[in-house]
């Protein structure tokens, strides 16, 4: 067996790159291209549901149901997830199933995002887009991250299917799926500081939270908006951290008041004393170093007979 031994010396980088360059077949013959199309991470949509993105979770365990996969869509506006349980996964069951969750509801996007998977590539699914007038765009497969948003959604979503799956074989997952969709898009989103469903419809849903934390409020007969509550809560919350916060410093400084206060006199005046005057002693040898240093220099060159000016002789230590 034959092995062989590479060695890169120090600058090849930047040598080839030198040699490209000087290159005159390559700089003559190829050009760049005259017509450049935006960047997929580039994308940005004005308002709801202009850009919707696409993607399949597979292989999934077999439901009761039959269901093998989970197609889930997000709109790249408002962040808004709609997922749809499928057991026949061809092309032109995703196409019915677009045109069921995403068409009839909010109307027809004015672009896709999907992944370079063959139903979304079809020859079927690009009839269909071009029925309802939309632009299909594929991300790039060595920049998978054009789609980011879809990729984190699908990873959400099936780490929670993965938790709340009460069948050992997980065979209830897609009796999950669409509540935890439901759950995300009444969650307060970080980046929009506002909730998916908030953004797409213009009013909150009536949840079990909502309705406990109203009924507080007694004696007012209007209930503020969905905003001003959100605002309340937050302010609450800042406020109980400052109060946290200041009960743990004023407990600092009772327990520190008790411990000085069980110290002796004794030991409250012996403790400052020793320290200090360990630190005098240690100043004191430190400049003490230097003379004592030119004393042993000055014995030693008396012993071996070396003045000012004179030459040292290994004789000397005869």
């Amino acid at each position: 067996m034959t092995r062989w031994k590479v060695v890169i010396k120090a600058g090849l980088y930047a040598d080839v790159e030198k040699h490209v360059k000087s290159c005159t077949d390559g700089s003559s013959s190829k050009s760049r291209p005259q017509q450049r199309g935006d960047s997929p991470g580039k994308v940005l949509a004005e308002r709801p549901f202009q850009i919707v993105s696409m993607d399949f979770v597979i292989p999934l365990p077999k439901t009761r149901r039959g269901n093998t996969a989970l197609l889930l869509f997000r709109c790249s506006f408002t962040g808004f997830v709609i997922a749809k349980a499928m057991s026949d996964t061809s092309a032109l069951s995703v196409a019915q199933v677009f045109e069921q969750c995403v068409y009839r509801r909010f109307g027809a996007p004015s672009l896709i995002r999907h992944d370079r998977d063959p139903r979304f590539m079809s020859e079927v699914f690009q009839v269909f887009t071009e029925m309802i007038q939309s632009r299909s765009r594929a991300t790039l497969s060595y920049r998978p991250q054009a789609n980011g948003q879809q990729e984190r959604s699908v990873k959400s979503v099936m780490t929670s299917v993965r938790v709340y799956a009460e069948d050992p074989l997980q065979q209830d997952w897609d009796e999950i799926a669409e509540k935890l969709v439901f759950a995300i898009n009444t969650s307060q989103d970080t980046t929009r500081k506002e909730t998916p469903f908030y953004l797409v419809h213009g009013w909150d849903t009536q949840t079990t939270l909502r309705a406990m934390t109203s009924s507080l409020k007694r004696g007012s007969g209007r209930q503020s908006d969905a905003l001003a509550w959100r605002r309340d809560v937050n302010r609450q919350h800042e406020v109980a951290l400052i109060m946290a916060k200041d009960y743990q410093a004023a407990e600092k400084k009772r327990r520190t008041k008790e411990h000085n206060e069980a110290l002796s006199r004794l030991d409250k005046v012996s403790v400052p004393r020793k320290v200090e005057r360990n630190a005098r002693l240690t100043v004191q040898k430190l400049h003490r170093v230097p003379k004592m240093l030119w004393s042993l220099h000055r014995r030693l060159f008396l012993r071996l007979g070396v003045g000012r000016g004179s030459t040292w002789n290994a004789s000397n230590l005869d």
